[in-house]
């Protein structure tokens, strides 16, 4: 629920908002043009709309980078195009950042219809305030621009958009909720990110995969089902690591995380033994959703092989502000894996391990195996 401001809302000016970009991002290596702003709709005193971005064009996907403060009932769009000056072929769908106050946001999105921008090409970024309910109600409006001459990390915690449907000049790409699927750093239990040292890599890699061959800096920390996102692959993780499974959901608003909660039945299990003494914690406001986390520490494993199974079902249909879920919905369940293995740490230290679970030399069993036929 957004907070209702108790001063009069007023909006941004188009110099302030100018002027603050450029002084967020003095020194940024990629080309940056921004349009001037669209006249605000009003100019009483008060608290206003102030957002600033940096778009960076990469070869099949772009990197959004916001920064500001948001009134209550205003949120950002933005949507990618081939052109400099938000024309051309559309590279996105309209998409919808759904902020209040102070925020700092930033998003990798595939281009959509497997559209690429090639080095040396430009793309922009049109960037609009408007009402959260209505795209066409707007504040103001500019435009970012690059020249694709390498891809950057993001520079905000990530987060996800929403398609905004109305206004879009481009292909929708798919369901409006933020992807369970995609090129995103998750949130992790401890208030961090899980592998804040992984970036996102291209679809064609010279030579092995970072994700295959990397040392994680939340090592041992383990996401339930990590074969659903390219950056929470553990990558290398050693017998004197202490291991902490986790997974988590989120939802718009708080009333629809408690439907979650009062619904949601989990299993998940590692080399098909259960896991006990579960740690939930308690509801968290992260990048504007809601979100819960739920813990397993592990302890010290063997070397060898281990896949975790990770399964939620609901009891009565719930939806999480983007989708339904649950019986008699398209999403009758939340499922996937995490394949990892543990090597013996490379200085041969002695290591007391928890022996609650034990390795395998290879892949388990299949973990999901076909439903049976519905008449």
């Amino acid at each position: 629920m957004k907070r209702k401001p108790s001063l009069l809302i007023t909006l941004a000016l188009p110099v302030a908002a100018a002027l603050f970009m450029a002084a967020v991002f003095p020194a940024a290596p990629h080309a940056l043009a921004q349009t001037t702003p669209a006249t605000p709709v009003a100019t009483a005193a008060g608290p206003q709309n102030d957002v600033n971005a940096f778009f960076v064009a990469c070869d099949t996907s772009g990197v959004m980078n916001m920064r500001g403060s948001m009134l209550a009932g205003w949120d950002v769009y933005y949507q990618l195009f081939t052109g400099t000056a938000g024309s051309g072929t559309a590279l996105s769908d309209l998409r919808q950042v759904s902020v209040d106050g102070t925020f700092a946001f930033s998003e990798v999105i595939n281009y959509s219809g497997g559209q690429t921008v090639p080095a040396g090409s430009s793309a922009s970024a049109k960037v609009i305030v408007a009402r959260e309910t209505n795209p066409a109600s707007v504040d103001f409006e500019f435009v970012v621009s690059d020249v694709n001459d390498g891809c950057q990390s993001p520079q905000n915690p990530l987060g996800t958009s929403a398609g905004a449907g109305a206004g879009s000049t481009g292909a929708n790409t798919g369901s409006d909720a933020p992807a369970r699927g995609n090129l995103v750093s998750l949130p992790a239990p401890n208030g961090g990110t899980l592998n804040p040292n992984l970036a996102p890599e291209s679809l064609v890699v010279v030579g092995p995969r970072l994700s295959d061959a990397f040392r994680s800096e939340t090592p041992g920390l383990i996401y339930a089902a990590c074969g659903n996102f390219p950056l929470a692959l553990p990558g290398i993780v050693y017998d004197n690591d202490r291991i902490t499974v986790f997974w988590s959901w989120y939802t718009r608003t708080e009333e629809q995380m408690q439907q979650h909660l009062d619904n949601v039945q989990y299993s998940v299990r590692m080399n098909t033994a259960t896991f006990n003494q579960v740690v939930r914690s308690d509801i968290q406001r992260i990048n504007n959703q809601s979100y819960v986390f739920y813990s397993v520490d592990v302890g010290n494993l063997r070397p060898g092989h281990y896949e975790i199974e990770y399964r939620a079902t609901w009891a009565n249909p719930v939806n999480d502000g983007y989708a339904d879920f649950g019986p008699g919905t398209d999403n009758p369940q939340d499922a996937g894996n995490c394949n990892f293995d543990i090597v013996r740490n490379p200085r041969s230290e002695f290591v007391s391990y928890t022996n609650m679970f034990l390795p395998s030399n290879w892949p388990v069993h299949t973990l999901f195996p076909d439903p049976p036929p519905t008449e």
